[in-house]
Formats: C-alpha cells, structure tokens, sequence
C-alpha cells in the first residue's frame, strides 16, 4: 500500500510538468479514484450481513465470549490487532479515547489479540494499561470469518448481530466515520 502512495505522489508530480498531455491524467485520475473505490466497495460487502458466529478466549485463558450472544444486548465494536503492528497500536489508542468520550452502557468494546501466545499478552497489556476487555484469535480465525487476513480491522456488529461498520487499515480520516458510527448506535 504504501508503494501505491509513493507512485501517486510522484504522479501528482509529473501531473503539475506535463499536464497537457490528457491520456496521462486519465491514468492518474484512475489510478488515484478507482482503486479506493474498491476498497470501498470490499469493506461495504459485509455491512447489513449477519455477523459470522465467533467464540474468542478470554485473557484469562479458562473462559470464551460468544459474540452472538453479546450482541443480543449490546452493540459491539471489536478491533483485531497485534502487539507487533505500529497501525493496530494506533487504533487501539485511538479505541480507548472513543470509548472515552463516548460514554454508552448500550456498546460493548473489545479489542481483538490476533495470533501472539497468552503469556506475551498478558505482560504486554499490563505494561500498556489497556482499559478495554481483550480477547484472543490464536489463530486467526475469527480475522478469517471477517474476510480479513491483516490488521487492524474495525467491526461494529449492532444489537440483533448485523455488521454495520467495518474498515480495514488504520486511516486517520477514516476515524471520524467511526466515531459517527458510533454515536448513532449509542
């Protein structure tokens, strides 16, 4: 992804240059506007389907949450992450000021440990003083069911169990979509 910046930077460069010359700009109005719009529609796909029924174990390794059950009674906003990725520690930064300042008993939050082993969580989350609940995908699995194989990925499932928000990647622009988001469930 981040080549593709690179390369649409470095287009609106030759765009300022040689901007006479029209087929180019099509390309690089393509290139810029088409390919997001993919994105787009990827990450859309799953909003108003039922959420996948997921069981994830709880940090303290004994118990597991069924988020089919949770969301008979709550919205739930889950973020899939990993100690080792610099964009999911973003987002879960950013996780714990939303819930901050959008005080909700109706929406449950959980942030989603994908593939790290329980011992390396459970010091890493008591170095970082995490606040909210983290679960745990050994195995990536639940990442899977959301059509996901990378983090971060951000999944609102609202009361009844439909997906109504998901996003994949850390963009900061994209935080405000989410923080709509959730104060119109909330």
């Amino acid at each position: 992804m981040s080549s593709l910046v690179h390369f649409e930077k470095s287009l609106r460069i030759m765009i300022i240059y040689r901007s006479d010359k029209v087929s180019f700009f099509f390309v690089f109005y393509f290139l810029i506007n088409v390919q997001p719009r993919a994105d787009i529609e990827n990450n859309n796909r799953l909003i108003g389907q039922s959420s996948p029924p997921i069981s994830l174990q709880k940090l303290n390794g004994r118990n597991h949450l069924h988020i089919e059950d949770v969301s008979k009674d709550y919205n739930i906003v889950l973020v899939f992450f990993s100690s080792k990725n610099n964009q999911s520690l973003k987002m879960v930064s950013d996780l714990h000021q939303i819930k901050a300042g959008i005080i909700s008993n109706s929406i449950q939050y959980y942030l989603v440990n994908v593939l790290e082993d329980k011992e390396f969580l459970d010091s890493f989350i008591n170095e970082k003083v995490y606040s909210i609940p983290v679960l745990m995908d050994h195995y990536g699995v639940a990442l899977k069911m959301f059509d996901s194989e990378s983090v971060p990925l951000t999944v609102v499932i609202n009361k009844g169990g439909k997906i109504s928000y998901y996003n994949q990647g850390y963009d900061d622009s994209e935080l405000f979509n989410l923080i709509t988001h959730i104060r119109s469930i909330k």
